[in-house]
């Protein structure tokens, strides 16, 4: 069988292992897969150069393939060049996704509000950018669909920190959230923050939850919580360590155990950020955490949506039996500057 076929069996397996479990009931199940037929297939990316976005690139800046094949671009839509209106020519809209870990308190109270929602995101952005706020612990519940509706998204983030249930399924969540962002159509520009401090309560493998957002052309930007305060027991430890002049004890509850506990910690944290970069997005590990650093986080966010490029295309022929198929944009001529994303898998 060939790599993309086994990942498409194992990408089935798993919709029907983690959405046979229990789900909140706001959660519809309208299937797993992307179907195009002779749908538009979007596919969002950015142009930098020297760290900074390069705007204003038409379709002949471009060329799109299917499993290695050129294909026609309908059209490229981006930032607009030069002395264009911010919105010019925009149609295809972005949905920001935030997935909030609610599970035992561990996202801190007012580390996020709605006021630096409103002022990083919504002030200054397209009127096309929504947002829509989902939380999770051993189930997953939607807090609102994509607004910009202020009252509405003021009363999402109000039940998340509400909300406070055992254990911590991120990775499903993450793939659940991807899939009900999904029936409200493909055509659509995403990218989902996930706030949690990445200890699952289950054995679900990343890597999956990398090819289901790779599959919906969703990147994912993992923020970190609580890296901060292992950090700060780890140096607490060490330096009781050292003021003793002896080697730690290895007693299971003497200073070696309880770092040992914490590196796997970090470790755990490692792997849940790694979800960032290899799903085109970004971690965020921050040394310190507040509101001040969320704020930053926010305006990066902001700064991404305000830069990206989404190039659409039809596919030119339809399977008999659907089957997966690679799609790759590249840069015309790499003058132009460095191409980040780009790449999805779709079916039809």
């Amino acid at each position: 069988m060939k790599p993309i076929l086994c990942f498409l069996a194992g990408f089935l397996a798993v919709s029907a292992l983690v959405f046979g479990q229990e789900a909140d009931e706001t959660v519809e199940d309208s299937g797993f897969v992307i179907r195009t037929e002779s749908n538009l297939v979007v596919v969002p990316l950015h142009v930098y150069r020297k760290k900074s976005s390069v705007n204003g690139l038409g379709k002949a800046s471009f060329e799109l393939y299917e499993d290695g094949v050129k294909q026609n671009i309908a059209f490229v839509e981006g930032p607009a060049g030069e002395g264009e209106p911010a919105e010019a020519g925009r149609t295809v809209p972005t949905e920001i996704i935030f997935l909030i870990d609610f599970s035992h308190s561990v996202m801190m109270k007012n580390l996020l509000d709605f006021t630096s929602i409103r002022e990083t995101l919504l002030e200054g952005l397209r009127k096309d950018v929504l947002i829509s706020v989902y939380g999770f612990a051993g189930s997953l519940k939607r807090f609102t669909g994509p607004t910009r509706d202020y009252k509405k998204l003021n009363r999402a983030i109000e039940l998340a920190y509400e909300s406070e249930a055992g254990g911590s399924r991120i990775y499903e969540a993450i793939i659940q959230t991807a899939r009900d962002a999904s029936t409200r159509g493909a055509n659509v520009s995403r990218m989902m923050l996930v706030f949690s401090d990445g200890f699952s309560t289950t054995k679900l493998d990343p890597d999956i939850v990398v090819q289901v957002a790779n599959a919906y052309s969703i990147p994912l930007y993992p923020v970190i919580l609580g890296h901060d305060r292992i950090r700060d027991k780890l140096n607490r430890a060490g330096s009781r360590r050292s003021n003793r002049g002896i080697g730690p004890s290895r007693r299971p509850g003497g200073p070696l155990g309880g770092q040992s506990a914490l590196r796997q910690q970090e470790l755990r944290q490692a792997i849940f950020a790694e979800i960032g970069p290899k799903t085109g997005g970004q971690s965020f590990d921050p040394m310190v955490l507040n509101n001040l650093v969320i704020r930053k986080i926010l305006r990066s966010l902001a700064d991404l949506a305000a830069t990206e490029y989404i190039v659409g295309y039809y596919p030119s022929s339809v399977d008999e039996e659907l089957s997966p198929h690679q799609v790759q944009v590249r840069l015309a001529d790499e003058k132009i500057g460095t191409l980040f994303g780009g790449q999805r898998t779709i079916v039809h």
